[in-house]
């Protein structure tokens, strides 16, 4: 019939137009069985016209042979589609390596910025100790970047002298604020430390230049502490100075600088003295090398505002190594008065002679 004649030449176009190319030179698994099914019902067509039985036979072959081309087109559909999408495949494989070295650029972009923070926050509060801390008339030598945020912190430029990199002295500065390998440089010719900010390579170092050297410096502090212990020891047994425990244990270990002791004894000989507390500690620096530059003390004896007004004129009227940073009045708790005494880093050594009068 003519109709089926024409439906049956146009399947097998589709069915070859959707199917994978075969490879040139192989014949492709539909033509093999359909040419196989041709050639078995050729031979037998005489067998077929004679015997149902020949007819049943010939059905189930074609039936057999039609599930095996529709077994062979999935299979090579589905082969022809994976390998469609390897390279996809591929392509997405790649992305996370791709992903992880943006990731990887970016965790390094993130740790070199905060670790340049750290630094730019420990230049502040190293640059905020020495404008708070360090005598005005000292000349400081410093890293460029650290002079950059002293002078941010109010110290004169007439004061500060820039470091070059390799500098392996500060001739002329009395205090060397250095940064990285440059304090280690410049330790040998100011060795004595005041302060530690920072740690690793941000760590700063600020230290005051010695007459003599290391050798010398140590020989002095050395000298110093076992005089400060004796003092501190001669002021926990005056009547005119009351300390608590920890204030005793302070005086006691060499914790006070010298100043505060001697200004201290001169106080008590006029009016006596209640001590409050000890205070303003170096950072990163033992207390037996850098002791406690300020005190605070309220009067004893009921004498109260007389008794601070007094003392207030004594401390202002001294001068050179006694003369203090900072003398203010506070109000301590429960209302009372009180006097607070600042001295300026560096401490000097060699100050105490003889014995604090009791």
């Amino acid at each position: 019939m003519p109709s089926t004649g024409s439906q049956e030449q146009r399947a097998p176009k589709t069915v070859r137009s959707a199917a994978p190319q075969p490879r040139p030179g192989v014949p492709s698994w539909g033509l093999v069985l359909a040419t196989t099914v041709r050639l078995w019902a050729a031979r037998r067509r005489e067998r077929l016209r004679r015997s149902p039985r020949a007819w049943l036979v010939a059905i189930c072959v074609l039936a057999v042979a039609v599930a095996a081309v529709v077994a062979v087109f999935q299979l090579t559909g589905t082969s022809s589609g994976q390998a469609a999408r390897a390279p996809a495949s591929g392509r997405v494989s790649q992305s996370p390596l791709a992903l992880g070295g943006s990731a990887r650029s970016s965790g390094a972009a993130a740790a070199a910025a905060a670790v340049r923070a750290q630094a730019a926050a420990v230049r502040t509060q190293a640059a905020a100790w020495i404008a708070g801390q360090v005598g005005g008339g000292e000349t400081i030598a410093c890293d460029p970047s650290i002079c950059t945020a002293l002078s941010a912190h109010g110290i004169a430029p007439s004061r500060l002298l820039p470091l070059p990199p390799s500098a392996s002295a500060a001739p002329g500065a009395d205090i060397v604020a250095a940064s990285g390998s440059a304090h280690a440089r410049l330790s040998a010719d100011a060795p004595a430390l005041l302060a530690s900010v920072g740690s690793g390579a941000s760590l700063i170092e600020v230290r005051a230049v010695y007459p003599g050297g290391a050798t010398a410096y140590r020989a002095a502090l050395r000298s110093d502490l076992t005089a400060r212990r004796s003092a501190g020891g001669q002021l926990m047994h005056s009547r005119r100075i009351q300390v608590s425990a920890q204030g005793a244990g302070q005086l006691a270990a060499g914790e006070v600088d010298t100043r505060l002791l001697v200004m201290l004894a001169v106080l008590a000989s006029q009016h006596p003295w209640r001590v409050i507390a000890f205070g303003d500690a170096s950072p990163g620096v033992p207390l037996t090398e850098a002791p406690y530059r300020q005190v605070i003390i309220a009067a004893d004896g009921g004498r109260g505002t007389a008794g601070l007004t007094a003392a207030l004129a004594l401390l202002r009227a001294q001068h050179g190594v006694y003369q203090p940073a900072q003398v203010t009045t506070v109000r301590l708790a429960g209302g009372q008065p009180g006097l607070r005494i600042d001295f300026a880093a560096p401490g000097p050594l060699g100050l105490l002679a003889g014995s604090i009068p009791g």
